[in-house]
């Protein structure tokens, strides 16, 4: 969008984020000492002044990034360069004088900062997340299950179909037994959650992540293993067995990559530094079985609904910063996957055929 204001030496025709605000009048009258406001426009570069504009109205780093066409390290470098100019508090010093925002631009700025963008996806996920029936189990779908009574499959996972085996609690011995050698591999790996160092149980984690998710069951110690991918796609059905104290939040597991795919910041308000994997608390054996139960009822009937409100959300977002990254003069943000290829993302990172 053009505009043209007017400085002290002549008229410019740019292309800017913003419209003319005329400086003030910084006459202060005969005999009377008047402190020099600073007008930002005199004083930055046009890129410092867009950036400037932007991360006072709020923009996150990535955000101006994108609408500008820049990496986030020059936005970066940018803002330490505004920063040498006009002092650490330069966001809310009185004597700079600042061009006010487009009126598209500030709209955006609002629906960038709308107040479903204070927690990602907070409203998608109440919507998609179906309260939790009554706590009389329903029955259970066969599921992963991580048997520990040495009866597992060599590769320690039962074969689809089996049931759900729970073996006697561990004694005081098992932790010796363990860092010996002794136990089986599911046993290990409770142990490797608990703190203890044990090779199969490492051993034993590693072939777990394979599957995206995965109960661990050993007498009274149960866990509910998330993959990374999975864990990102299963938030609104986590959160709800999370609420309902079906499940309690463990540990992550940071020893492989979290998922983070380029759309992420679109997701969130926040910084997006990706989803990690992460263990679980089960309660008991009935636990188990509910959480596994409720986690494939809901990937089969609102895991489309929970992507599409995700997609509706993001593509508002980048509907936003596009109004920006016009008016600044700049090209179109890199288009958001649309809602088939977003829900086969999906599909494929929980395993579904």
């Amino acid at each position: 969008m053009t505009r043209i204001f007017q400085d002290r030496q002549r008229m410019h025709t740019t292309t800017s984020l913003y419209y003319q605000t005329p400086p003030a009048n910084l006459s202060g009258g005969v005999g009377k000492v008047v402190k020099e406001r600073i007008d930002a426009r005199l004083t930055l570069s046009r890129l410092e002044l867009q950036i400037a504009l932007l991360a006072r109205a709020g923009l996150k780093r990535w955000e101006i990034a994108t609408v500008l066409g820049i990496q986030q390290g020059t936005v970066k470098s940018q803002l330490e360069r505004v920063t040498a100019k006009l002092g650490p508090t330069w966001k809310e010093r009185k004597d700079v004088l600042w061009p006010e925002l487009e009126p598209e631009v500030h709209q955006a700025v609002l629906v960038l900062q709308g107040p479903e963008a204070g927690n990602p996806m907070e409203e998608a996920i109440l919507e998609a997340a179906p309260a939790l029936p009554a706590l009389g189990l329903r029955a259970a779908r066969t599921s992963p299950v991580v048997r520990t009574d040495g009866g597992a499959t060599p590769e320690g996972i039962t074969p689809e179909g089996a049931t759900m085996d729970l073996v006697k609690p561990m004694d005081f011995s098992s932790a010796r037994r363990a860092l010996e050698g002794e136990l089986t591999p599911g046993e290990a790996a409770i142990l490797q959650l608990e703190g203890l160092p044990s090779p199969k149980g490492r051993a034993f984690l590693r072939q777990a992540r394979s599957t995206q998710w995965q109960l661990l069951l050993l007498g009274e110690c149960r866990s509910l293993y998330v993959s990374a991918g999975a864990r990102f796609w299963l938030k609104p059905a986590l959160a709800v067995l999370s609420d309902n104290r079906q499940i309690r939040f463990l540990q992550s597991d940071n020893s492989d990559e979290p998922y983070r795919p380029w759309w992420l910041p679109y997701t969130t308000s926040g910084r997006a530094r990706g989803t990690n994997a992460a263990y679980y608390k089960l309660q008991d054996a009935a636990s188990g079985e509910y959480a596994s139960s409720y986690l494939r009822d809901w990937i089969d009937n609102d895991l489309e609904n929970y992507v599409a409100s995700l997609h509706a959300r993001m593509q508002q977002r980048w509907r936003a910063l596009n109004r920006i990254a016009l008016a600044a003069g700049r090209g179109k943000p890199r288009p958001l996957p649309d809602l088939p290829a977003l829900l086969a993302e999906a599909r494929r990172v929980l395993g579904i055929d």
